[in-house]
């Protein structure tokens, strides 16, 4: 089987090189797309990488476009994605691509995701719920890993165990939801068919719709916790940049997926703002900082929830990360 992987940078001259050069030794083609960088990374590529297939953009369009931008014309069994800040050895590569090859049945496939001290991150999830969004936005990395467990489900344990890399996890591949988009792979015929990533998730959740998709047409969407990717994380966004994108891209896929509890949803949206605005507000008069970049986070939070008042596929705030 023939595999492209698709990369989109946004200011990733600190990580894009490493990851280059692990996907190039893989086999792979590449294609690499810039989303307006304002550092040194389309020269990096353009210097470093010149056998890589390689656009740059004027403007940031977003994850999910820039990927389709570059899905456009590939006519590859299988198509990789990678963020510029992850890792994939070359093993992990035709081990993805070989999976995909054995079973036909599966749609996407996914490594475990290290960090750069070698720690596990949660790379497999369930479909996300009421619960599940209040858990994450209110409690975090504070919830205690027991509880997160069970907000997943009995059924999706044995996959948050297996991402986790904890003893009991299974060895070999685990059936989930959906995947994290810092390392998957697709099926090219498949992905091509679905349009490509949804264009209306402009930063966020396009990962965990591309899997809910791939889910309904009959496919599989596996974990191969044996397989590891390094993700280091955070190497196209600043603190605050990206949160905006989160919750609108989150509003966007409960008012599609979950309209029963979209308003409930947006409470807990417009509740986390407030919190997240009087706790900014405080950082500024303690700092005595003018500036301060995760209220103006939060106040737009507070706008998209209060604008998008009712169930849609679109709306919110477009911004840069």
């Amino acid at each position: 089987m023939t595999a492209t992987a698709i990369v989109v940078t946004h200011n990733s001259a600190g990580q894009i090189g490493e990851s280059l050069t692990a996907l190039r030794g893989s086999g792979a083609s590449v294609r690499v797309v810039d989303n307006a960088s304002t550092d040194r990374t389309a020269a990096l590529v353009r210097h470093d990488h010149a056998d890589v297939w390689f656009e740059s953009n004027a403007t940031n369009v977003g994850f999910a476009r820039a990927v389709n931008q570059a899905l456009h014309g590939t006519s590859s069994d299988v198509v990789i994605l990678v963020n510029p800040d992850c890792v994939t050895p070359a093993e992990t590569v035709r081990g993805l691509v070989g999976h995909l090859r054995e079973h036909p049945g599966v749609g996407v496939v996914g490594p475990r995701l290290l960090g750069a001290g070698g720690e596990t991150a949660i790379s497999a999830h369930p479909f996300e719920t009421l619960a599940s969004v209040v858990a994450s936005r209110f409690g975090g990395s504070l919830l205690p890993v027991a509880v997160r467990r069970h907000l997943g489900g009995k059924n999706h344990r044995r996959a948050f165990d297996a991402s986790m890399g904890a003893a009991t996890a299974a060895s070999g591949p685990v059936a989930v939801d959906w995947l994290s988009g810092a390392c998957l792979a697709v099926r090219g015929d498949l992905l091509r068919e679905l349009g490509g990533l949804d264009e209306r998730y402009f930063l966020y959740y396009e990962d965990e719709e591309l899997c809910l998709q791939v889910r309904s047409r009959g496919y599989e969407v596996v974990l191969l916790p044996q397989l590891q990717a390094v993700h280091i994380g955070g190497a196209s966004s600043q603190p605050g940049a990206t949160w905006p994108h989160l919750y609108r891209s989150m509003l966007i896929f409960f008012g599609r997926h979950r309209r029963s509890s979209y308003q409930l949803v947006r409470l807990a949206v417009l509740v986390r703002a407030v919190l997240g605005l009087g706790l900014a507000q405080t950082r500024r008069i303690l700092r005595r900082s003018s500036a301060e970049p995760r209220f103006r986070a939060w106040r737009d939070i507070a706008a998209i929830a209060l604008a998008m008042s009712r169930p849609s596929e679109d709306g919110g705030l477009a911004c840069e990360y």
